[in-house]
């Protein structure tokens, strides 16, 4: 205990000495309006519901502060719809910011410089089963590594399988422990004092002394440098997190630290630890960074109750018991020293740690909980008491009986950088306001929008990849000039591989001048822009931002398409491409040249068609075999909710031998006349008689 309030001081200490880093705390223009989310329980620790603003009191610094902003939030989570007779969820081929963001937000880093590799199983069993039980469809999640593996982590996405993969790619490699370093260091330098001894004397016997007690009181740990490292490194992986999610506003933001702690003694004598001091400074300014950017952190120890029957069998080893290495009393103080970390940067952030758990994952559930149901209380605060210090926060509940849980303080923003940052925007040749929007995580829905990615073959292992736009037509502002209906469109397409490097992008400017009776089908239907990228293969999120001048509304639409090397994967399909007899309602700003000899109309985006209508689908099989043999693709209509099949069409084809084989487009016509309005799933499956090879696709629509 004397430790964790020494290490908690330590936190709190740091937080008024840190003023490094800039970012708003609000989901307000104002950088003055402070958001703070409170977790309110009564003595048995049930979340309690039903309070007012009237219930609680908010001290900034000691003050009384007036909240001018007050909401209980109550987020349910969507769970994800798996068809009939799938074996799981579908992911869809579309994303929209028809409606506002109002999930949760989860950042989960994965600490592989502290986790044992025997661990590496039980971390990501752990993970993936908080994905699979409780990330729901309307929520987004990323996941970081601090040893800075970035090609193995994933940017914030709602696709669930490619946080599974993200996940899945975990591997320990944390150091042996100190003590059992020390040990080492001591028995070898037992062993040579008794060998020494036995030359001496014709003795092998264990020399005990003052001297030799102290002096193995002295060991120094042989990988201190590298561990102290590797504990600077995860505590600014924390920091450099917070402020990437700074700009999410009007939120909580979890993130769950899956770590063992850090294993440095920062209260050893200098000699002994001599990075103490820096690793104490570094988990200050990622705890200052986190409570300044609203980001609450969970620490989530995967071992759970393990580590205790690890430690039974631990015996003394060495030549003196009052030693701490080599012994059960030492591995426990090593496991506490680990653990703290965890429960302070919980604590100081308004999270939870989840340690010395017979159940982690159900503890995970209490970070879903925790947020899904919580109170916002907004103020405004008094900038004349910034003076770049660190301020603190208290909410108290007036009722006797509760308990409230709440972030400890922020720092407030840099005012001299935020001057510089306004003045950088307007200097930019983008929207000032776009390119804010773009550099956000998360996506920003003010224009309804509707994005579709798909892979294509292009030349060489480079891939094409078709990108589709739709912005329905009531949220366009047109003005009325001389007999027309003007309004601009701008859209920005920035592809970013999963080294957060940018592959690739687009910008167009479209300039609509409207007929009348033009702008009155489009003001009921939308338009739509189409976009080729030639991407070599990897995982890529594309994040597409699009502004309309007259109303100065905005939309960015983040989708995430994974490119493969079509040239040497043996037997693969292209993504689907999906256009319907109704297709040309909306205005299509440009065309596809390569789509255009295959589809009458063009590409459509929205996932959901009348009875009335046909629907064609467009699939490439590309097939790298050279002998001659066949395929077959067959499309497929499934009722989601029965998994009865209404519809099945087979197209075969026998493909010549040839040094150089080319694909097959494969077009199929799909009247939906028959259909009952409800959900159903195309099913696309090739198969090659070369090797007996196949491929699926999947996309789920809707019939009204």
């Amino acid at each position: 205990m004397r430790r964790y309030l020494l290490l908690l001081l330590i936190l709190l200490g740091a937080s008024a000495g840190s003023a490094q880093q800039q970012g708003t705390i609000t989901f307000r223009s104002e950088t003055n309006f402070v958001e703070v989310h409170a977790i309110v329980t009564d003595r048995t620790g049930a979340f309690v519901r039903g309070l007012t603003a009237d219930d609680f009191e908010v001290y900034e610094g000691g003050r009384l502060q007036k909240p001018s902003v007050f909401s209980y939030i109550d987020l349910p989570v969507e769970r994800p719809f798996t068809p009939a007779n799938a074996s799981g969820p579908i992911e869809p081929d579309v994303r929209e910011t028809t409606r506002t963001f109002d999930g949760r937000i989860y950042i989960l880093l994965m600490d592989d410089l502290h986790t044992t590799v025997t661990r590496t199983a039980l971390v990501r069993d752990t993970a993936s089963k908080f994905i699979e039980r409780y990330f729901g469809t309307n929520d987004l999640a990323a996941v970081v590594y601090t040893s800075a593996r970035q090609e193995a982590g994933q940017e914030l996405t709602s696709n669930r399988k490619l946080l599974i993969d993200a996940v899945n790619r975990f591997q320990g490699m944390k150091l042996p422990s100190t003590g059992q370093e020390k040990l080492a260091v001591h028995l070898q330098q037992s062993l040579n004092d008794q060998l020494g001894q036995s030359a001496e004397d014709g003795t092998s016997q264990p020399i005990r002394t003052n001297e030799g007690l102290q002096k193995a009181q002295q060991t120094r740990d042989p990988l201190d440098a590298e561990r102290a490292f590797n504990a600077r490194r995860s505590m600014q992986a924390l920091e450099n997190v917070a402020n990437w999610m700074a700009d999410v506003q009007g939120r909580r933001k979890a993130l769950l630290f899956f770590s063992e702690g850090l294993d440095y003694d920062i209260y050893q004598p200098f000699d002994i630890a001599p990075e103490g001091n820096t690793i104490i400074q570094e988990a200050q300014e990622a705890t200052a960074a986190a409570q300044r950017a609203n980001v609450n952190i969970y620490g989530v120890d995967p071992r759970g109750l393990s580590q205790f029957g690890e430690m039974i069998d631990i015996n003394d080893k060495s030549d003196y018991p009052q030693l701490d290495f080599g012994t059960f009393r030492g591995a426990l103080n090593e496991l506490k020293l680990a653990q703290e970390s965890l429960i302070s940067l919980a604590t100081e952030t308004g999270g939870l740690a989840i340690v010395n758990s017979g159940d982690v994952v159900g503890g995970l559930g209490r970070i879903v909980l925790d947020n899904s149901r919580y109170y916002v209380l907004g103020y405004y605060s008094d900038t004349k008491n910034w003076k770049s210090k660190f301020l603190k926060i208290e909410v108290k509940a007036k009722r006797p009986g509760l308990a409230v849980r709440a972030r400890k303080g922020f720092l407030p923003p840099d005012p001299k950088k935020l001057a510089k940052a306004r003045e950088a925007e307007v200097k930019a040749g983008t929207s000032p306001a776009l390119k804010a929007a773009l550099s956000k995580p998360v996506p920003v829905g003010d224009l309804p929008a509707r994005v579709f990615a798909a892979p294509f073959r292009g030349t060489g292992s480079t891939a094409s990849v078709l990108l589709a736009l739709e912005i329905d037509g009531p949220s366009l502002k047109f003005e009325q000039k001389d007999g027309r209906y003007n309004e601009s469109l701008g859209v920005s397409i920035v592809a970013v591989d999963e080294k957060a490097k940018v592959q690739g992008g687009d910008r167009q400017t479209f300039n609509l001048k409207l007929m009348p009776q033009t702008y009155e089908r489009l003001r009921t239907t939308g338009v739509r822009m189409l976009s080729r990228l030639p991407l070599p293969p990897g995982r890529y999120q594309i994040r597409v931002g699009a502004s309309e001048s007259t109303g100065g509304t905005i939309a960015t639409v983040p989708i995430d398409v994974e490119v493969p090397d079509f040239s040497k994967v043996p037997f693969a399909l292209s993504g689907v491409a999906l256009t319907s007899s109704t297709a040309d309602r909306l205005v299509t700003a440009n065309q596809d040249p390569e789509l255009q000899t295959m589809f009458s109309t063009p590409p459509v985006v929205t996932r959901s068609f009348g009875r009335m209508e046909t629907l064609t689908s467009y699939v490439e099989v590309y097939d790298s075999s050279k002998d001659a043999h066949a395929i077959a693709v067959t499309t497929s209509v499934q009722d989601a909710a029965t998994g009865r099949s209404v519809f099945q069409t087979e197209d075969r084809r026998v493909v010549q031998a040839s040094s150089k084989p080319e694909g097959q487009g494969i077009r199929t016509d799909i009247p939906l006349r028959d259909l009952n309005p409800g959900t159903y799933v195309l099913h696309v499956q090739a198969t090659s008689t070369a090797g007996a090879r196949t491929a699926t696709r999947d996309i789920l629509f809707d019939v009204k």
